[in-house]
């Protein structure tokens, strides 16, 4: 008998709602992530609530690191409470927030200096 067990992948999970979320907004995000240079995986989900979404992939995220896109774009890392996210800016930010989201993700990873967020709550 020849079973094979995978291992989770490590990499920052990304969750987005696939009926109110505008592509190029998820687009930019991965660019952040693609740019510090780590694996994400992408899934749609039928939720909308971004800090919802970011803290239900962090916790499925093998490095304890997710992003939802929903309501809103939304950083969480597994080690804050639900309610309490890292980061979260409106959809309409302009590209380099969003990257900066996206990038912040992988830094958090890395443990390097975050990217400047001006709208950051």
């Amino acid at each position: 008998m020849n079973v094979n067990f995978e291992a989770p992948k490590p990499e920052i999970k990304v969750y987005y709602n696939k009926n109110s979320v505008n592509k190029s907004i998820v687009t930019q995000v991965l660019l952040g992530i693609e740019e510090e240079g780590l694996p994400y995986s992408l899934e749609e989900k039928n939720n909308n609530d971004g800090v919802e979404l970011a803290y239900k992939a962090a916790e499925v995220s093998h490095l304890g690191v997710g992003i939802g896109i929903g309501d809103s774009i939304v950083l969480h890392y597994i080690k804050l409470k639900e309610n309490a996210p890292l980061f979260s800016v409106c959809l309409q930010d302009d590209e380099n927030t969003l990257r900066a989201i996206g990038a912040n993700a992988a830094r958090l990873v890395k443990r390097m200096p975050f990217k400047d967020i001006g709208s950051a709550k």
